[in-house]
This record gives structure tokens, sequence and C-alpha cells, in this order.
């Protein structure tokens, strides 16, 4: 059982068609008597023949409406309803030139030959109806295309029509005269309406799925030639109402259908079209429109590079008021230079050629108001449907502020990347992952590693050791947002070589404050650690030294005592055993002296005569003595440097140098070995590593070298501090060294010290040549020592000193005059009874310098002379106040012909200038 659910507009339709169809033929049937009517004969030929005609010239209209439109529609559905439609005008027309009453129609007319055709056309239509419904709308191959179409209809037709003209014999009779119509007439007519009815359901299930008006328009069609069929299988005459109304119903039916037709073929194409071509305008606007509110400007050239077009952005930087002014121009007719033109002609070219689009041309544009910008331009080749090139399309922009800031960017880039490479410290920069991105010439110089040795490596793989020392840590917590932080750690470059370095660390941030990587600086403090090691050295040594200069004060005054009082008793005395007693007093008294004369040597305190010296005849003179001190088992060798300088320095000092080198040396060579001892000139033009204060410029240097044990990292940190040594108990003081380093920073030089264990020492010590006048002054003679008279004012706080010092001065046969007080001193002095040649005062006193005592003695006995005597070096008194003053200096303990010489000299007139 076939189900049909039809949509309710084709119900409604196919309802109304069926009533009003059916209505007139009611009429008809219920009301004969004035109703039914026969025709005259010739009345009906001219209905008949109208109808007929009309019929005819309705088909061949279906036939062109959908031939002749099919290439726009491509309705095949309609395609074949048309060409069917010619067969059933043609077959029409034969039918009615058949039909009696008309001029024979090549064979005698007659009713037989005009129903023969009529049957014949009703089948067909009725055939073709119900096959149309199978017939879709989309081609699918070319056996139904429209030519083969035609030809099979026109088959058909001609067949019909040589069969009914020329063999009618050969078909069944549809008329007898006399009889009427045949049962093969009338059993074709129900044969007609059951293919109607089949037509009617096939097209019914295709309102199903599209409710096309067409499809209606055939329903209700074939519904009305339903009618007609019925309406000739119960005419009584040819020429009664019936026949008229059947040709009726056929004649709405044709019309219907081509309506339908051309609904399909025509209205709804060309529907279709126009609204394709509203929505292409529509488009177009909008496109125009977006093309014109681009800030980018384009255009399109045909092969030959006119212009085709452009948007509003190109129009005015050409110059043009409206962008359809530029069409069929070319370049040379816009504002360009004939430079610029060429260059756009040949891109034009090169991608029309090749083919392929040539993006991101850089290149100049000279614009309407004259002025040259930067343009970025991008061509693309333009193809029609076959794919052949017919032009090029072209955009561009304006560049020329993102240029000139590309340039600057990359002027600030290079200045910043100049910085980096000529800074003078490391510049290290890590991502988020710890790996190396920047590293600048002065880390490849501080490390050791290239920059392509380094750049992309992790630092925990450059450097395994940054994960020991935390380092690492620091650096991940710089990640993570954390403060800037500096530290100093030690490391090794490429080569090995021990460094210290400083790093200062802050996390890298983008320009939205995210953390992005880490930023370093790292400096090379090896030299700084060395010199703040030197500096705590130095500190440490200046505080020894200050304790060592107070002890060596306090210790020469007990000892000016012994070797004076002992001194004394010895010239007063004529026992052998007593003298030979006192005699060893002094002895050890002097040797005493010599302990503290090396501690203020250490401390910078010895009481110093400098003079200019040769030291190579010094060497000369003290190498019979060295080699009587050092012992015939080490051998020593001395390479006097040529043309050397001379040095201003006391010769004491001197010998003191070379003498604790020499002992030193032979120290580390308990099994006998070789000490050279070299000399020579050099110049040095900034001040040496670690020795910031000495002045630059000529200096001869001093080098003792021996082949004994060496000494390790840690002894050579200690080797000038006072008291520090490696010998056994009872085999050395641990001053040698340190009074070497005192004498040697007290006269403005420095020491160099090469060694290493098993390798022996090489003690290198630098002196500032002697320069001036004074260096070629010749020794003044020594005045002869004498008896002296005068009266001597003593001023000296330590009473076994002062009383000494008084008993000396009166055995020279001077007056003294002691006192222990400078204010008690400066009382006396005012007193103008009392005669006072000479002032002789001790320098350190409680309440009152010597020199203060001596400003103020001078207000009442200007000029009068004196001498400061003191256990520390002269350097403790104001020089410049001393040199006007014509003063003398005496070093605590002195001895008595020290003290007699010194008296002399200052009361004659002739003593030292005191020099700072």
């Amino acid at each position: 059982m076939i189900r049909i659910d039809m949509p309710m507009r084709s119900r409604v339709a196919l309802a109304a068609v069926s009533l009003m169809a059916a209505f007139p033929f009611l009429l008809v049937e219920l009301f004969p008597s004035a109703l039914y009517r026969v025709l005259d004969a010739s009345d009906y030929l001219v209905f008949h023949n109208t109808v007929e005609f009309f019929s005819v010239m309705v088909s061949l209209s279906i036939f062109g409406a959908a031939w002749f439109s099919h290439s726009q529609s491509g309705d095949r559905h309609t395609l074949f309803i048309g060409v069917a439609f010619l067969g059933i005008g043609l077959m029409d027309f034969m039918h009615t030139m058949g039909y009696p009453g008309m001029p024979s129609f090549i064979t005698p007319n007659s009713p037989n030959k005009s129903t023969q055709f009529w049957i014949a056309v009703r089948l067909f239509g009725a055939a073709s109806f119900l096959a149309s419904g199978f017939v879709g709308k989309e081609r699918r191959s070319y056996r139904f295309g429209r030519w083969p179409l035609l030809a099979a209809v026109l088959a058909v037709t001609g067949a019909v029509f040589v069969l009914v003209t020329y063999f009618p014999d050969a078909l069944p009779t549809t008329f007898v005269p006399g009889y009427g119509l045949t049962p093969f007439k009338k059993g074709a007519e129900w044969l007609i309406v059951i293919l109607l009815c089949l037509a009617i359901v096939v097209y019914l299930r295709r309102l199903n799925t599209s409710e096309d008006f067409h499809y209606r328009c055939f329903v209700c069609a074939f519904v009305l030639c339903i009618f007609s069929e019925l309406v000739f299988t119960v005419y009584k005459s040819v020429y009664d109402t019936y026949n008229v109304l059947g040709h009726l119903y056929k004649l709405i039916a044709f019309a219907m259908i081509y309506h339908g037709v051309f609904a399909a073929a025509v209205q709804r194409p060309y529907g279709e079209l126009h609204q394709a071509l509203e929505e292409l305008r529509l488009t177009n606007d909008v496109l125009r429109h977006i093309m014109n509110s681009i800030p980018q400007s384009i255009f399109w050239k045909d092969r030959d590079s006119v212009y085709m077009g452009c948007n509003h952005e190109f129009a005015v930087g050409a110059g043009l008021s409206d962008p359809s002014e530029v069409v069929g121009k070319t370049d040379h007719d816009l504002p360009w230079t004939d430079e610029e033109c060429e260059g756009y002609l040949t891109d034009d070219r090169v991608v029309m050629e090749s083919g392929r689009a040539k993006m991101h041309i850089i290149e100049n544009l000279t614009q309407a108001d004259g002025s040259v910008i930067w343009i970025d331009t991008s061509k693309l080749p333009l193809r029609d449907k076959g794919g052949a090139i017919w032009g090029v399309l072209g955009v561009y922009e304006d560049v020329t502020e993102k240029k000139l800031h590309a340039e600057r960017l990359s002027d600030a880039l290079q200045f910043n990347q100049e910085i980096i490479n000529s800074a003078r410290e490391g510049i290290v920069v890590y991502d988020s992952e710890l790996r190396y991105l920047v590293w600048n010439p002065y880390m490849e110089e501080l490390s050791g590693y290239r920059a392509e040795e380094v750049l992309g490596r992790g630092a925990a793989d450059l450097y395994p050791q940054l994960e020991e020392t935390g380092f690492l840590a620091r650096l991940k917590d710089l990640l993570r947002g954390g403060a800037p932080v500096t530290v100093e750690f030690r490391g090794r470059d490429a080569a090995g070589r021990e460094i210290w370095l400083s790093d200062a660390s802050a996390p890298l941030r983008s320009a939205s404050g995210e953390v992005v990587g880490v930023i370093a600086t790292v400096r090379d403090i090896t030299e700084r650690r060395a010199i703040e090691e030197q500096l705590r050295q130095a500190q440490k040594l200046e505080s020894v030294g200050r304790l060592a200069g107070g002890v060596a004060h306090d210790f020469n005054n007990k000892l000016t005592v012994i070797l004076g009082n002992a001194e004394l008793a010895s010239y007063k005395t004529e026992e052998p055993a007593l003298r030979e007693h006192l005699g060893q007093i002094v002895k050890a008294a002097e040797q005493s002296r010599d302990i503290t004369a090396q501690l203020l040597a250490f401390s910078r305190q010895q009481v110093v005569k400098p003079k200019p010296v040769q030291v190579n005849v010094m060497l000369e003179e003290l190498r019979k003595s060295l080699g009587r001190l050092i012992g015939e088992h080490i051998a020593i060798v001395v390479i006097p440097g040529e043309g050397l300088w001379q040095i201003n320095i006391d010769p004491v000092q001197l010998d003191q140098i070379i003498m604790n080198l020499a002992v030193n040396a032979r120290d580390a060579m308990p099994q006998g070995g070789t000490i050279t001892i070299a000399t020579g000139n050099c110049e040095l033009r900034e001040p040496p590593p670690g020795s910031r204060d000495v002045v630059p410029g000529g200096f001869v240097w001093i080098e003792c070298r021996d082949t004994g044990e060496g000494m390790d990292a840690e002894t050579r940190r200690h080797i000038f501090e006072p008291f520090y040594t490696t010998k056994r108990q009872g085999k050395g003081t641990g001053l040698g060294l340190a009074t070497v380093y005192g004498i040697v920073t007290q006269n403005g030089g420095f020491i160099e010290v090469e060694t290493e264990p098993g390798c022996g020492s090489t003690f290198k010590v630098f002196f500032p040549r002697c320069a001036g006048e004074r260096c070629h002054e010749p020794e003044p003679p020594a005045p002869a020592p004498a008896q002296g008279s005068g009266t001597v004012l003593l001023v000296e706080d330590e009473d076994m000193v002062r009383d000494l010092t008084m008993s000396m001065l009166e055995s020279m046969g001077y007056r003294c005059l002691a006192i222990a007080d400078p204010r008690e001193a400066l009382v006396v002095a005012e007193n103008p009874e009392v005669e006072i040649d000479l002032v002789l005062t001790d320098v350190l006193m409680p309440g009152m310098r010597g020199q203060e005592m001596m400003e103020a003695l001078r207000r009442t006995r200007p000029g009068v002379k004196c001498i400061y005597m003191s256990g520390y070096t002269a350097a403790i008194l104001d020089d410049e106040s001393v040199r006007r003053e014509g003063a003398a200096f005496l070093k605590k303990p002195f001895q008595m012909e020290e003290l007699a010489k010194l008296v002399q000299e200052v009361l004659s007139g002739k003593g030292p200038e005191q020099e700072g």
C-alpha cells in the first residue's frame, strides 16, 4: 500500500482543481436538457480546430521555454517535459489536420485517421507525464542530454505519422462508421486515465520532499487530463457538449503545464540569477567599502601593467580624487619617478612570468605632494578560471615610520652591543632555563671560554662547582623574582688558574614585568683580594710595629742607663777583672741595642742616616764577611749590574738587608747550596701590584736567590711577620725578614718574593734611585772629640737616664742643670740670671713634648741650641720646625763618645741638619 503524506497546500490545490473540474461535468449530467447540446458540424469544426491549434501553440511554447532556458537553468526535468511536448504538439497538429472537414492531410482524412492520431498523442502524453516523474533536475549522464531526447521524441512522432498516415490498417481501428467508437478506443481512454493516475502518485511523492510550485501545477494538470479522458469516454456525439468540455479540460491542463514549466525553467532560474546579481552587487559594495577602509593601498593591473582598479588609499597617494580615475593609466601616468616606475614594472613582469608571488618588497614611492616614503609591497598573480594569468594584484603600506624606528632600534641595539662588547667587566645573561644567552668579550678574556663555546649551554654544565657553592640556587631564586644579590666566590678559568670573581645578579624582566631570565655583571677581583690580603697583613704588621716601637723605646731607656753606667764605671776603675766584667755588660747592652734596632727597623721608627750608596761597592765589601757568616758549605755568587744607579740609604740598613737575606737563605739550605746575589736597574711606569703608595720611576733592584727548600703558600703569607719563624727554638728570633720589610718600606721601596716548595726562594728588593745633587756630595769628615765647656739644660723624665746623662756631661766638663718636668724647665729658663748654652731634652715626656717645650722656651731665649733624644726614630719630630731650629737628634741608647761628639758639634755650630 502506497502511503502519501501531501503537504497541506498541495492537498488544498488538488482538491480545489478536482472540484472545479467535476463541477461542469456534474452540471451537464444533472441538467442535460438545459446544458447538453450537439453542435453543427461546421461550428464544431471551427471550435475544434481553434482549440487544437491553440494547444499546439501551447505545446510548442512549453518546448521552447524548456529547451532554450536549459543552458541557464540546467533543469533536466523541465527539459524532458518540454521535449515531450514537442512530440505532443506535432501529433496534435497531425490530429487536427486529419480531422474530417479539413483539407486532406497527405492521405484522405477520416474519423478513424483523426482518432488514431488522438489516441497516439494521448497515450504518448500520459506515458511522458509518468516518465517525467522519475527524471531528476540534475543531469547524470550524457546519454540523456538535450539532443538524444529530441531525437527520441522526433523518432516516436515520425513513427506515429508514418503508421497512421500510410499504414492505418496496421493499427487498431478506433472509429467505425454507423457504429461509432470502438472498444479499443474506449479501452485506450481508460489506459490513459490509469497512466495519468500513476503520474499523479509519482508527483505527489515528489511533493513530499520538495514542495515546488511547478510540481503542484503538473499534478493539477494531470487531474484535468483525467477528467478530459473521462468525458471523452461518455460523450454521445462527436459534436456534443461532452466533447467540447473534454477539449477545454485538455486546453486548461496544457496551460497549467506551460505555467509550471515556465516557472521552473524561466522564472526560477532568472529569479535566482536576479537574486545572485543582487547579492553580487551587495557583495561588491561591501568589498569596495572594505577595500576603501583598509589602510593599505591596493591595486590591480592587466597583463600590460595597465591599471584596472584600486582602492581609495592608493588613489589618494597617487593624487587622484576617485579610484575610478586610475583605470586605463600606467605607472608612468602617475607621480612616480621614472626609476621607480621601471622598478614597479620589472616586479610586475617577474610575478606574471613566474606565476609566483613576490612578497615584502621594500622600495621608495614618490607621493603626489612630492614627498618620498618607504613602502612594503607584495604582488600576486591574478588567474582566470582556467588558471591563466591575466594580471597582477598589488598591496603596499607606508613603512617609513617602521623603517625609521627599525633603524633607530638597530642603532640602539648596536650602541648597546658596543657598550657590552667594550665594557671592562663581564656581562652575562641567562634565559629562564639558566642557559647562557649573552657572554661578552670581557667574559671571554676573563674565563678563557669563547662565546661560541658557552652560548646555549647551562650554567651548571659549564661550571659544575656552582651547584656546590649555592650560586645556582641563588640564580633560581632570582628567576622566581628574588632580590638582586652580589656574591664573591673563588673559581678557575679555562687554563685552570684560580681567580676570585664578584657577581652582581638581578632578575631580567620583559616589558610586561615577567621574569624571563637573569642578568649579571662579573668582575675579576683577584688583584683586589690580593691587595686586601696585603692590606690586612700590613695592618697586622703596623699593629705589631707600634707595639715593637713602644717596647723598644722603653727598653732603650734602660739600655742607656746600663750602657752609660757600665762605661762610666769602666773609666773609674783600674781593676782588670772588674773592667772585664764591665766590658761584658757593655757588650751585652750593645747586642740588646741591635735587637731593639731590628724592632725599630721593622716598625719604621729606627733612627737612620741616609746617604748616597753604590750597592755594587758595598756588596764587594760584604763578600768576605758574608762568607764567614754563611759558612763554607754554601757558595756565594755575586752578579753586579752594569751602570748601576746610586740609592739613598743608611749603609747600616743596607748591611742589615743583605745579612738578613743571606742568613735566611743559608737556613733554607742545611745541606748546602748556592746563594746568588744580583743587582740591576729598572724603570716602573706605574705602581707595582700591592704597593700602590710606591711612586713610579727609576729603581735599583737587589736579588737574593737560593737553591733551598722553598716555602709553601701558608709560610709565604707570614714571612714578614715579626717573631714568625719556621726554625727550631733557639735558632732564630723571627725578626730577620720583618727587619728587611721594615727597612725597605721605610726607604720608599718594595719587595717581590717568588718561592715554591722544593724550588728555592727569590727575594727581589727595589729601592728608588738617588736623584739630585746630594747623590754626588762627599761625606763630611767627622770632627775629633774633645772636652767642652758651657751650661747644658737637661730635661728627662726617666730618673736613671737623667742621672746618667748628667754624669756623662759633667765628666766631659759641662755644667749640667738636670730637670725632670718640662714645665719646671720653662720656669728655670725664664730666669735671665741662669746661663743656658744648650738644651738636651727627651722628645716624649708626660704633659708636654720636647718640641712644644722648645717653642715656649725660645720665646724667652731665642736662638738657644737644642739636641732631641729618644728611643724612637726622628720621624716623630716636626721635621720642618726642627730644620728651622737647627737642632740635632740623639738616638737612645747612646754611648759617651756619641754624646760628646754631638754636643760639641751643636755648640760649635756645625751640627747636622735633621731630616725627616
